[in-house]
């Protein structure tokens, strides 16, 4: 059984679990079994985006690390993705190696980050991505290895290892794999990627330096006001000048916000001024950093610095008012890319 490791040399196996040993004895995996990187199934990654394999995709300035499509295929086939996730995973190698992302920051950060991937547009649909029930967890092949693929990557070849570089407090279960689709069958909005600027018939993957999410459980009436002002009171949790914050709302809740006519750019304004407190309430609670004060000193201060902070996105099952909010580690911004099929 021969298989391609991670510099691009062979090794010869006796077995499948010979294979996997060497792997796990060598801290190549996040823990759990590996596809082993076959040279055909690494060839058909490349193959299916025409990429030669020393094709540079993205450069990291900190480390100095390029990104190869050959490393990236090879980390795309131990996570067990298909060749038809592969464009996925290289758009979003791209958009984790832009300085805004801050890649070295983020892994090397205590608090626990991963890189979590959202895609949008019809492409997602076209490899099975799951946009409704159980979107954010398992069983579902595409969700799961792409989201595995990146941070494998990022273990493997950026050297964020655990215990190494990567000393999270805490960690959480997305750092195996954090993956999932706008539901764009529960929206009367635009999909996120034309909201970002992109073609109609585009499909986009956004990469975001994660922390574990908060789910906010919705009770009362259907107006959008009680319902975003509990989701603000679960997003003071993160406390002030946090750099960003992704919301994902359930398909009950979008149908409330049909009903009502609010656009995302009014729920992202609502809950920009609704996480507003007064300075010296966050200083009480020992929640605002480098604060200089003006005026009065009790000036209204927010957890964002602008509405733009704010990404609403459409997801999840049609069972169960739910509210997920997801925020951004540090000064790290999330970064949107096109995903391509290379001819």
């Amino acid at each position: 059984m021969s298989t391609a490791n991670l510099s691009s040399k062979n090794h010869q196996f006796d077995n499948w679990d010979a294979a996997q040993e060497y792997y796990l004895e060598n801290g190549l995996t996040d823990g759990l079994p590996i596809v082993p990187p076959t040279n055909e199934k690494v060839q058909a990654m490349l193959d299916y985006c025409n990429l030669a394999p020393a094709t540079i995709i993205g450069r990291e300035p900190v480390r100095q690390k390029e990104f190869t499509a050959e490393k990236i295929a090879i980390n795309a086939v131990m996570a067990g993705c298909k060749p038809e996730y592969f464009p996925v995973v290289v758009a979003a190698v791209e958009a984790t190696c832009e300085s805004p992302f801050n890649l070295h920051a983020s892994t090397t950060s205590t608090n626990g980050v991963t890189i979590m991937l959202m895609v949008s547009g019809p492409y997602a649909n076209q490899i099975g991505m799951n946009h409704g029930v159980e979107l954010m967890g398992n069983g579902t092949r595409s969700n799961a290895t792409i989201g595995r693929a990146i941070n494998l990557l990022k273990t493997n070849f950026y050297g964020s290892v655990a215990k190494e570089m990567d000393n999270s407090t805490f960690g959480h279960g997305g750092k195996f794999s954090f993956c999932f689709a706008e539901n764009l069958e529960c929206t009367p909005w635009a999909s996120l990627a034309k909201d970002k600027g992109f073609p109609e018939d585009a499909s986009t993957v956004t990469a975001v330096a994660a922390n574990s999410p908060i789910q906010i459980s919705i009770y009362g009436d259907k107006q959008p006001e009680t319902f975003l002002t509990q989701t603000a009171h679960g997003m003071l949790a993160l406390g002030a000048s946090v750099s960003e914050a992704i919301v994902v709302i359930c398909p009950e809740i979008m149908a409330y916000i049909g009903e009502y006519g609010w656009t995302r750019l009014q729920v992202q304004e609502f809950l920009f001024e609704k996480t507003k407190r007064p300075a010296s309430e966050w200083l009480h609670w020992k929640r605002l950093e480098h604060y200089t004060p003006s005026g009065s000193g009790d000036e209204a201060v927010g957890c964002f610095a602008d509405s733009d902070r704010i990404t609403i996105v459409p997801g999840g099952g049609d069972a169960g008012a739910f509210i997920d909010i997801i925020s951004s580690w540090g000064s790290s911004r999330s970064v949107t890319k096109e995903i391509k099929i290379r001819s």
